[in-house]
């Protein structure tokens, strides 16, 4: 997400937008708008169907006429602030109020998301060191220790998907990643504030770790590519719209989930 910065009566922004990338392809953009406000989605090419899904965790599964709400574990790189774990509980609890994804930490992790050699994220990697399908940190841009290097140029943190689908499994979300960049978010206030916060970086790169993607016609939206004094404090009618098409409105899933 860019950053924007006041120079009064003019604001300047920097920075390069982020990407939502999957196992299964890049993707398509499936945009919406009315009165609930502007969204866009992420669309992608479903093997059990052979059809085009919008991409997103199961909420759910139900299966044999037994339904079971789907848990997404996840842990948290706080980089040395412990109080950075109570910021992602707090952006956590108001995305699952948003969407109703049924979210689960379980702890901090030292580990960095990052993407493989082959530009995807190293989604078996982080599963297999961490334990859970969903990391939320911080690190510097790069690579090497501390760093990672889904971030590039400016940008104030990125927020990335891996899914999968099969011949018996519907098309899923399998792993995500959140990674605010360590330095690089001086200039926005603390907490959940409108104009420009820590706290609304989190609820946009969130938002792209559950699938939405940015909305370029709509500055009053937490999904805006820009961060900066017109920012909410928190997800606007076309966020939550959105959401609502990702999360546990969607609907539950019918097959069983395929392994990453």
């Amino acid at each position: 997400m860019r950053l924007s910065r006041a120079v009064p009566p003019v604001a300047v922004t920097t920075g390069l937008v982020l990407t939502v990338i999957g196992l299964s392809g890049a993707g398509t953009a499936a945009h919406a708008a009315g009165g609930a406000g502007h969204y866009t989605l992420t669309k992608a090419a479903d093997a059990f169907t052979n059809t085009t899904k919008v991409v997103r965790w199961a909420p759910c599964t139900r299966i044999a006429g037994v339904t079971r709400t789907h848990v997404i574990r996840y842990r948290i790189n706080p980089a040395g602030q412990r109080g950075r774990v109570t910021l992602v509980q707090r952006a956590v609890a108001k995305l699952t109020a948003a969407s109703g994804l049924t979210f689960h930490y379980v702890g901090t992790t030292s580990y960095i998301p990052h993407f493989d050699s082959h530009g995807f994220l190293a989604a078996a990697q982080q599963q297999r060191v961490t334990g859970v399908p969903f990391v939320i940190g911080w690190a510097f841009e790069g690579s090497g220790a501390r760093h990672s290097n889904l971030l590039t140029g400016t940008e104030a943190g990125v927020g990335t998907i891996s899914w999968k689908s099969s011949s018996v499994s519907q098309l899923r979300i399998v792993a995500g990643a959140v990674v605010i960049k360590r330095g690089g978010t001086a200039a926005l206030k603390p907490g959940f504030q409108a104009g420009g916060s820590i706290g609304t970086l989190l609820l946009h790169e969130l938002g792209h770790a559950v699938g939405l993607q940015h909305v370029y016609t709509d500055i009053g939206q937490v999904m805006y590519p820009i961060i900066g004094p017109g920012s909410p404090a928190g997800y606007a009618a076309g966020d939550r719209a959105g959401l609502a098409k990702v999360g546990r409105p969607a609907g539950c899933m019918t097959t069983p989930s395929s392994p990453i």
